[in-house]
């Protein structure tokens, strides 16, 4: 699974703390593979570096404070990206197209748009006509 544009495509729905990104990726893709707290506040923190996320409010807690992330023009630009772009053939392959399909669905964009590109790469069998 790429963490970082599954954290791109829950933001995109709205501002979310760290703890609510890792709650909502384990319901859609925890049985394929968990990820863990301290790879979700990694991650966070390498698209804050890279401009794609920032932070939207800080709220005092019991504990730390907790940060509100969201997303910014350069990761819904870059989320966009990834998922038009055909993947190359890897071992991993269907992993993958499942997790770009599953994101595209979530997100309202055409999965079908992109399945199309996929197949014209000839990286995914062809339709049955």
């Amino acid at each position: 699974m790429t963490v970082s544009h599954t954290l791109l495509c829950l933001l995109e729905a709205g501002d979310r703390h760290g703890y609510d990104l890792k709650q909502a990726c384990d319901r859609r893709f925890g049985a394929a593979k968990p990820i863990r707290f301290g790879q979700v506040y990694r991650t966070l923190a390498q698209l804050v570096r890279d401009g794609r996320v920032e932070v939207a409010a800080v709220e005092p807690g019991a504990g730390p404070d907790r940060k509100r992330y969201a997303t910014t023009p350069e990761g819904v630009t870059g989320l966009d990206r990834w998922l038009a772009e055909p993947e190359d053939p890897q071992p991993q392959l269907q992993a993958v197209l499942f997790t770009k399909v599953t994101l595209a669905l979530m997100s309202g964009r055409p999965a079908a748009e992109f399945l199309d590109a996929q197949r014209g790469a000839g990286t995914w069998p062809r339709r049955a006509r």
